[in-house]
């Protein structure tokens, strides 16, 4: 059985400021903002307090670094300070019960990212609902590919998926056991026959793709961003994008779909997206997704994912509810989550 108090998935850091409120991190910090009176609560229109947002993961990584560049333009555009708080913990899982246990008046939201979050759930079986929440919206849409040592020549994922069912390549190379990475690889082998004999779990993307650089793994499935610099420097070359929706990072790499493949896209990205607690009045979800719609179109943000390849993509709370509820529902049908779980 996997260890439930597994550490989080990712990692992030900072701290950011801007001319209207503030952005802090989370512990003495955030304790001792908790004692001030800017913080009570007061009279008049949402928000009239200032609003934490939950990073459930700890300093460092794609989430915390997403909620370090977009939050400060949010408060900008509520003119109200934001506390960011990191609640790492159980594979994202204790933060994200944070966010939906809270209480519903708009003072506390939080983001995570189906399907990742939505997989520790499956595998955990938590007896809360991670669908009770209430969806804000989408800011961005991370996804991820297949990325192969040039020297093998690799045509397109029909070539590859041959070459697995020839017995030319047996090593498929991933992040640890039980995450995105590697229900991507089982869905492709149930899915595709690709008939790798062994997946090689590597303790991040970085290890990972030096793997596939240097000849140890054929492969490699990480995200086009964890990528990039592989590629743009001649190591490494997009083979497949597991996402219908292609990458803004490698526009011309083809998806499963354009390879003749059903779509994966249930596993096959990241859709980065904010969450309230259930019952948390209509009006004020509307007022924080229209001021993170706004935020995302900002010079600031716009220059940092121009810069970064790191994609802001704003999208409704009803596409927020998709991929959620896609994830939790679509996830057990095609994979046996016993296995993972053992």
């Amino acid at each position: 059985m996997m260890n439930p108090t597994l550490g989080a998935m990712a990692r992030d850091n900072n701290v950011a400021t801007t001319r209207r409120g503030f952005i802090t991190t989370a512990g003495a910090g955030a304790a001792a903002l908790a004692g001030c009176s800017s913080l009570q609560p007061s009279s008049g229109e949402y928000p009239s307090q200032n609003i934490t947002y939950i990073v459930p993961f700890s300093q460092g990584g794609g989430t915390d670094t997403y909620a370090r560049k977009i939050m400060p333009q949010v408060s900008n555009e509520m003119d109200n300070g934001i506390a960011i708080e990191n609640v790492p913990g159980a594979a994202s899982l204790k933060g994200t019960a944070e966010i939906l246990r809270a209480k519903p008046d708009g003072y506390t939201f939080g983001g995570f990212n189906p399907p990742s979050t939505p997989i520790s759930y499956l595998v955990y079986q938590l007896e809360w609902d991670i669908t009770s929440g209430m969806p804000v919206c989408t800011y961005a849409r991370t996804p991820y590919g297949i990325f192969a040592n040039p020297e093998h020549n690799i045509e397109g994922l029909k070539d590859l998926v041959e070459r697995y069912q020839s017995g030319e390549f047996t090593k498929f190379a991933g992040l640890g056991r039980g995450g995105i990475v590697n229900l991507a690889a089982i869905a492709m082998k149930n899915e595709y026959d690709l008939n790798y004999e062994q997946y090689v779990a590597y303790d991040g993307a970085g290890p990972a793709i030096k793997a596939a650089v240097s000849g140890e793994v054929p492969v490699v499935a990480t995200t086009d961003t964890a990528a990039q610099s592989a590629v743009e420097s001649g190591d490494l070359e997009a083979v497949s994008i597991l996402s219908s929706d292609g990458s803004s990072v490698f526009p011309e790499a083809q998806s499963p779909s354009d390879a003749g493949f059903s779509s994966i896209d249930y596993i096959g990205q990241l859709t980065r997206c904010m969450f309230l607690p259930a019952e948390t009045p209509t009006d004020i979800r509307d007022t924080l997704a229209e001021s993170i719609k706004a935020a995302l179109q900002t010079d600031e943000v716009q220059t940092w994912s121009e810069e970064t390849g790191n994609a802001v993509e704003y999208g409704s709370h009803e596409r927020a509810k998709k991929a959620l509820e896609d994830s939790i529902n679509t996830i057990p049908d095609r994979i046996d989550m016993s296995k993972i779980r053992s």
